[in-house]
């Protein structure tokens, strides 16, 4: 029996990481992005789970375009009138996608673009509204983001190919209504059409 105490108390050095829901591992995909970008301008951070920290002060990096808009936010918020333009659909076994897109230049601007796309007939009822964004402020900083709205992975590669074309000062919406699985050819899917409404803007590419 005292044998058997000694092994019970011998730990091994081996530790096993708990898998991460893909949730977390894309938000802090995101957050990896976000600390390189204050890295460049020499602005110490740290993550720690799923939130950034500046080292400095030690508080904590919030989205400034905030939290996905609220059912109520896209029925009463009043109305931007803004010109979006819409990109080409497409259809793979049963999934359909949907593009938009709109110029903005401010996160303001952001959060009320993606409103006024919510409110185009028939997205709301998307089963996935993913949408990526890249502006120019005055200073010439670039400021850009995604969110993947529970298709995950698919805001982060629509990010790159706007990166990648050099789209600038545009919000891209891709709509995604699904009907079964077709594995990676999802985001070759959103890229095309994200892309293709991107293209459309006046001065974005």
């Amino acid at each position: 029996m005292s044998r058997v105490k000694i092994l019970k108390n011998k730990r091994s050095p081996i530790r096993i990481a708990q898998q991460q829901p893909d949730e977390i591992r894309e938000k802090r995909k995101q957050l990896f992005q976000v600390q390189k970008q204050y890295a460049d301008r020499d602005i110490e951070t740290k993550i720690k789970g799923d939130k950034l920290i500046f080292t400095q002060s030690n508080s904590i990096y919030r989205d400034k375009v905030g939290s996905r808009p609220t059912a109520d936010e896209v029925i009463t918020c009043d109305d931007v009138t803004k010109e979006v333009f819409s990109g080409k659909s497409m259809e793979d076994n049963g999934n359909k996608f949907v593009s938009h897109s709109t110029a903005v230049d401010s996160y303001k601007q952001v959060r009320r673009s993606i409103i006024e796309i919510m409110r185009i007939d028939g997205v709301p009822s998307a089963t996935h509204n993913v949408y990526a964004y890249r502006f120019v402020s005055s200073d010439g900083t670039i400021h850009e983001g995604f969110d993947d709205d529970g298709e995950h992975g698919a805001g982060r590669q629509l990010l790159r190919t706007l990166t990648d074309n050099e789209v600038k000062n545009a919000l891209v919406v891709v709509s995604r209504w699904y009907g079964s699985k077709i594995g990676p050819r999802r985001f070759a899917h959103i890229n095309e059409t994200g892309l293709s409404a991107a293209r459309k803007l006046p001065v974005s590419v």
